[in-house]
């Protein structure tokens, strides 16, 4: 018996020292493959990731915010069309991309303190059109709430609606969500995570057969650049520490009440339903989708420039800002309310 015990504490040993080498040596390969597209802008103690192309004109900037687990090299192909028509900058929150880690909370006020901060560091003094998308479109409302005069204009493109949301997982656990959920951060599930990912573990499963992602027309350079930062500790973190504050964000996104007089979009693809796509039937997910369109016409009407909900061809929550014309679709529409923006107002 001890010499079994033996023979497999050794096999431990020697797949805990494989796994280490196998996650170092493709990091490593990994930092040379996928360098930063863009600079890493110091906001006082660290770095956030902000990569813009396109010259500055008198129109607008825009700022892309991605969803849950979103990196800034996604949106190249929103990003194209865009540059053609002034600046266009997407850009890492925390833990995730290239950007450094933060260990602090994590709530939508403490996104909307570091974009903030990242724009004051980088110079961008006149107001942006924000463009979020899911988690990001929420992002957008919450940092209007804390500095209205830093937006001109707010495109969400298939958010979440905290309302429709928070009553599904209320109905889902039996109880209200909490609004100040996830206080303590995550120290079991991230030292858990970060002892997996250095193990190689994150890696592996990445490198696997996942259809979310595997779709032949995603921009493979893109795919290949999430799946190299998702298999590192910072941004497996970054994902699971978000996921503890994310019912206060729900709540505090369902707080802002009102979008001034700023114009505002909600764009969606004819193929979405629910946010999670847990639709059963195509009945089903065709009354979701409905159910989320009266919501999103309620947040856009909260603006004087209700520019409404337009529906663009796009098959799933991903493909809309990923797939060619699907993206190009949606950067058209984002175009249309730049030109609005910087249009001078009628007398």
């Amino acid at each position: 018996m001890l010499r079994v015990l033996k023979f497999f504490g050794w096999v431990i040993v020697a797949l805990i020292v494989a796994g280490g080498a196998y996650q170092q040596i493709s990091a490593a390969k990994d930092r040379a493959a996928f360098p930063p597209p863009g600079d890493l802008v110091d906001i006082g103690g660290r770095k956030l990731h902000l990569w813009c192309i396109g010259e500055e004109t008198d129109k607008p900037t825009v700022i892309l915010e991605g969803g849950f687990t979103f990196i800034a090299s996604g949106w190249e192909r929103v990003m194209k069309p865009l540059a053609k028509e002034t600046r266009v900058c997407a850009y890492d929150r925390a833990g995730y991309g290239w950007s450094d880690e933060d260990f602090g909370p994590r709530y939508g006020a403490d996104h909307a303190r570091d974009l903030k901060a990242l724009r004051d560091a980088a110079g961008m003094d006149e107001p942006f059109i924000l463009v979020g998308h899911s988690l990001g479109g929420m992002l957008g409302r919450i940092y209007y709430d804390h500095y209205p005069n830093d937006m001109a204009g707010l495109v969400m493109i298939e958010p979440a609606d905290p309302e429709i949301i928070l009553h599904e997982f209320e109905a889902d656990d039996g109880a209200p969500t909490e609004r100040r959920s996830g206080q303590k951060g995550c120290p079991v599930k991230c030292t858990l995570a970060t002892i997996f990912t250095e193990l190689g573990v994150t890696r592996l499963f990445l490198s696997g057969d996942i259809p979310e992602l595997d779709d032949p027309g995603f921009p493979q350079d893109a795919i290949a650049a999430y799946k190299a930062r998702m298999s590192l500790s910072p941004n497996v973190r970054a994902m699971l520490r978000l996921g503890r504050y994310v019912g206060t964000i729900f709540h505090e996104t369902a707080d802002n009440k009102t979008l001034g007089d700023m114009p505002v979009m909600v764009i969606y693809g004819a193929g979405a339903g629910t946010l999670f796509g847990d639709s059963e039937t195509e009945e089903d997910r065709l009354s979701d989708l409905e159910a989320q369109k009266v919501a999103w016409g309620k947040t856009t009407a909260t603006s004087s420039r209700d520019f409404g909900v337009v529906e663009v061809d796009a098959d799933n929550h991903l493909a809309i800002i990923a797939h060619e014309d699907s993206a190009d679709a949606v950067a058209q529409e984002i175009i249309r309310l730049i030109d609005a923006v910087a249009a001078p107002p009628a007398e």
